[in-house]
């Protein structure tokens, strides 16, 4: 949705929380099933308030037009009015609950629906995160991750299934001792407090992996072993024989795929957009289509969030970049 249609929207939902709109704009606001099968774009722009206010809004203007006048009430009204108020309500409960199964159904979308939010990759394609807490992960194809909602600063425990490597962030909660982050894969748990490392735990294999390149973790099986690891230290762990391995390896060498998509030399704009809105989840256009033919060089560590690449990439090509709405607009006049 524009953000000029998305701003009118959100003023409309304000009016009608606190009794302003009209009756058209009411109207248009309480058509919640069509908003809910056919407008999700429209409710995906509202936070969990204001649908909260919505519906409670809803409920109270239903009993008001569905209450008797007093002159004409009669014994059987009162149970028509709570047959009539149930049958409304389970309207709404049941668009509301098409538009929450409709949306997490669609590929790609992330969700924060119940009590977890889930990230995932495709095959043969890697995606970068931040956490709320801005430690960064960078998925390996066919990787899932997922966290609870109130993943916070003290409190701070991810569920992986596939590889992926993480950048975690040092946090010191209110003067207390530094919050603990955990990885769970299984019955695997790897507890950090600030370091980079990656973990390998598909499901088609037997075996959990976690290989440190800074920091220090523990990694332990809930059971007999527990392993504390510094950079360039492996442990694997069978997970039917609960033996574990413990080495010394080359980190930066084990963990070259999270890299692999960011060296690129004279690559075409276009076809680096193309790669970048995949692993980065934004939409890039060019406002000048000829900047896609420039050739660009770069080179960073895969951890990098998308705005510090285009600040480098930016500067490098003669071009601005802008974003709006989840979309990374660049202009300029291209190519030096």
């Amino acid at each position: 949705m524009p953000s000029g249609n998305r701003n009118k929207f959100r003023s409309i939902v304000a009016r009608y929380l606190n009794g302003s709109a009209d009756e058209e704009e009411s109207d248009m606001v309480e058509k919640y099933y069509e908003l809910f099968a056919g407008k999700p774009d429209r409710l995906s722009k509202l936070s969990a308030d204001e649908l909260a206010g919505v519906r409670e809004r809803m409920k109270g203007n239903i009993s008001k037009r569905i209450t008797p006048e007093p002159v004409r009430a009669r014994p059987l009204l009162p149970g028509i009015f709570w047959r009539v108020a149930a049958a409304v309500l389970i309207l709404i409960g049941t668009g509301w609950v098409f538009f929450v199964v409709r949306e997490e159904r669609k590929p790609g979308v992330n969700r924060s629906v119940a009590r977890t939010v889930v990230h995932r990759s495709v095959k043969g394609q890697t995606k970068f995160v931040v956490l709320p807490d801005g430690s960064r992960v960078v998925l390996h194809g066919d990787t899932q991750i997922e966290y609870d909602r109130d993943f916070n600063q003290e409190t701070r425990e991810v569920s992986l299934t596939g590889e992926a490597y993480f950048d975690v962030v040092h946090l010191n909660v209110q003067g207390r001792k530094p919050a603990s982050f955990v990885i769970k894969t299984g019955k695997i748990r790897t507890t950090v407090l600030g370091t980079a490392f990656s973990i390998k735990s598909l499901p088609s294999e037997k075996e959990v992996v976690v290989t440190v390149t800074r920091g220090k973790v523990r990694v332990d099986d809930g059971d007999k072993h527990t392993s504390l690891l510094t950079a360039n230290q492996q442990v694997t762990y069978n997970t039917q024989t609960t033996i574990a391995d413990e080495k010394v390896v080359k980190s930066q060498e084990l963990t070259a795929w999270v890299q692999a998509d960011m060296v690129f030399q004279e690559m075409p704009f276009g076809a680096l957009a193309e790669m970048l809105e995949k692993r980065y989840g934004v939409k890039i256009s060019f406002q000048n289509p000829q900047m896609q033919q420039c050739l660009i060089t770069g080179r960073f560590s895969g951890t990098e969030t998308l705005d510090e690449v285009f600040k480098v990439l930016t500067l490098t090509s003669n071009t601005k970049y802008s974003l709006e709405s989840g979309e990374l607009i660049l202009s300029g006049e291209g190519c030096r």
